[in-house]
């Protein structure tokens, strides 16, 4: 018969040993913890008061969740300036869409925009000689665009085209059918970029409409930097006067703002 050494039969001994140990103490500590009791008392006596300073109340801005872009700033378009991809892939273009098919018009994005800083813009094609409807390009905006009965709204836009087109913009239900508003804006033949200034009243509300740029006739137009926003912005500086009314209402005796947004 083997026999087993002393080192063998001292290992299961010293783990058991441990392991009792282990379940000793923590029923210890359980037992300590079930039993100890605290009393705290709290003197609430006016002479101990001290007044709550005013200024430890107020509002804090980050551009999160839409804050800014969506948000207080009262621009309709998202993505205006066709930007959103970014240099490494300025293809994206959302969430700007077609209006019509790959047969009748083309669109994609180059580097020929008039601004240095933000050198993308959208290259739109129309491809059939004759688009009764027109074909063209459409902008949901965030979410859909909050148009109001009555309201006016101001379009900006950089265009440009090699030959003389008329483009139609319109504010329109989800789907297009319903137009709420609409104008014609005709398009010199120049190289050179022009600035597009129009307004819009719309004749009818809807919370989800967007904005529509159709042509119907065959040609390149380019576009950059395509604004909307309604003529009633706070103070004519461009944010959404319903909610800086509603944050004003609040009396904050402080703004905060993060340090990158300062840069």
């Amino acid at each position: 018969m083997k026999r087993m050494g002393s080192k063998q039969v001292l290992v299961p001994t010293v783990s058991c040993l441990l392991l009792l140990f282990c379940l000793g103490c923590k029923c210890l500590a359980l037992e300590l913890e079930a039993t100890q009791t605290a009393t705290l008392k709290v003197d609430a006596s006016s002479q101990l008061a001290r007044k709550i300073p005013d200024t430890l109340f107020g509002m804090f801005f980050e551009e999160i969740n839409h804050a800014g872009a969506g948000g207080i700033w009262a621009e309709l378009v998202s993505n205006r300036g066709f930007e959103a991809g970014g240099l490494h892939t300025p293809s994206n273009i959302d969430p700007w869409s077609i209006i019509g098919n790959d047969s009748s018009i083309f669109v994609a994005t180059d580097r020929t925009s008039c601004f240095s800083r933000n050198i993308i813009a959208l290259r739109m094609e129309v491809l059939c000689d004759e688009c009764p409807a027109g074909v063209g390009i459409y902008n949901p905006g965030f979410w859909g665009m909050n148009i109001e009965d009555g309201k006016t709204y101001n379009l900006v836009m950089y265009v440009k085209s090699a030959e003389a087109a008329d483009l139609t913009v319109s504010l329109a239900s989800s789907d297009g059918l319903q137009k709420l508003a609409s104008v014609t804006v005709p398009v010199a033949g120049t190289s050179n970029w022009t600035k597009v200034e129009q307004k819009l009243i719309a004749k009818g509300t809807n919370r989800t409409s967007r904005l529509e740029i159709t042509s119907n006739k065959k040609g390149v137009v380019w576009f950059d930097q395509v604004s909307l926003m309604p003529s009633d912005t706070f103070k004519g500086h461009g944010f959404r006067t319903e909610l800086i009314s509603m944050l004003l209402d609040l009396k904050p005796r402080f703004l905060r703002f993060p340090g990158w947004l300062l840069r």
